[in-house]
């Protein structure tokens, strides 16, 4: 059983790893508050996010190679200040689209940091399970709370409050950085497994692994089918003709009941595995697509919305869960980090490219075939049990 004081430094490392997530937890109420207060269009807004997930995409590539020298807690102290400054710029560029794609970059640039830096600490702890599970159970309930506030005060808020409420966050944050380890995992000599692979080397060798491989690139095209249809998701509510706060509560109740899912995370750990829920997750998101592509009255909406926040929730714990085990030190995390921000990156561009007329069909189309190739190669991803243990899979 994970002790208290575990379970209080799993809270305080998902504080700051929701933070550093902040832009992608209320994407589609960001895009719709650019939108409506700027003089930024829908696929400009796309573009804009993506920007800042390529931002993260880079440093998380970077950090990848280096994972075990790099000081942790020292790094995200300084990339919450930089953060804090690009997110600032930010409030006062939407008008000039092109300080504000750099500026955006920047921000991507400095969460980035911090979230990767955040799922290395979950990785070296003794129970990285159900930390991802606190860290995703707090992820929605921010996301909940945010994207109801959003829709329904986006005309008070406008572009500037919101990026300055965010840039707040970035400086409140730094408090938390206590929470992560201070030295490197070198200096550490950590030396840790998990289903029977053991982790000494250099992460180097940890990401040449064909699992590694294959669980990174399928984080990525996961992320790819979710940011998609995130970005455009209150989008489709408007094109319906469905009021503000029946978006907001539909957003809302959507990221909620996201909630049981990862929590249960932190009730049975890994016992049952992991690629066989992040299976079952897959299909229930596929199934809340196909709702909203055949959406024809607000229970449509809001059902597909619940069942995609339900298995974005229930998902990622076990794929984390899945890629620490490969390298303790969180090299082959930071890997797949970079792919899920890459594949952030090119989710919402790809989505603005598919929009026809106010249709978003097609963008919820792309989104399902991205679930589907990404649960085939979590499948290859699997671990292999060794010849003497047995482990779940």
């Amino acid at each position: 059983m994970t002790s208290a004081h575990e379970l209080a430094k799993h809270l305080s490392l998902a504080i700051l790893g929701t933070v550093s997530l902040m832009q992608l937890l209320v994407l589609p109420g960001m895009v719709g508050v650019l939108v409506d207060g700027s003089n930024i269009s829908e696929q400009q807004a796309g573009i804009a996010a993506s920007a800042n997930f390529f931002g993260g995409a880079l440093i998380a590539l970077l950090m990848a190679f280096q994972m075990q020298g790099l000081p942790l807690r020292a790094i995200s102290i300084g990339a919450l200040l930089f953060a804090a400054t690009a997110d600032f710029v930010s409030a006062f560029s939407a008008n000039n689209f092109e300080l504000f794609l750099i500026a955006r970059f920047a921000a991507g640039v400095g969460s980035g940091i911090v979230y990767v830096s955040t799922l290395a600490a979950y990785a070296r702890s003794s129970d990285p399970e159900r930390g991802f599970g606190v860290f995703v159970t707090l992820q929605f309930i921010v996301s909940g709370l945010a994207l109801y506030v959003l829709p329904v005060y986006s005309g008070d808020l406008g572009v500037k409050g919101m990026f300055l409420m965010i840039a707040g966050l970035d400086l409140a944050a730094v408090m938390f950085c206590v929470s992560l380890p201070a030295l490197s995992a070198v200096k550490e000599h950590t030396t840790d497994h998990l289903h029977g692979i053991i982790v000494s080397g250099s992460s180097l060798k940890a990401l040449a692994t064909a699992a590694a491989v294959f669980g990174a690139i399928a984080f990525g095209l996961y992320e790819a089918a979710n940011t998609a249809q995130f970005t455009y998701v209150e989008r489709l509510g408007v094109s319906m003709a469905l009021s503000e706060h029946e978006i907001g509560r539909a957003l809302l109740i959507a990221s909620f009941i996201g909630i049981p899912g990862a929590f249960s995370v932190i009730i049975v750990g890994n016992r049952f595995g992991h690629v066989m829920p992040i299976i079952l997750g897959v299909a229930k998101a596929i199934a809340g697509l196909l709702l909203l592509i055949n959406a024809e009255s607000y229970l449509d909406y809001f059902l597909g919305s619940c069942l995609l926040g339900f298995s974005w929730a229930f998902c990622l714990p076990f794929i984390q869960g899945l890629l620490a085990g490969l390298d303790r030190s969180g090299g082959v995390l930071a890997a797949g980090s970079f792919c899920t921000t890459l594949g952030s990156t090119l989710g919402p561009y790809a989505a603005a490219t598919l929009i026809l007329d106010g249709d978003y069909d097609r963008v919820f189309v792309m989104a399902i075939g991205l679930f589907i190739v990404a649960a085939v190669l979590f499948y290859l991803a699997r671990p292999k049990p060794s010849h003497t243990e047995t482990h779940h899979v």
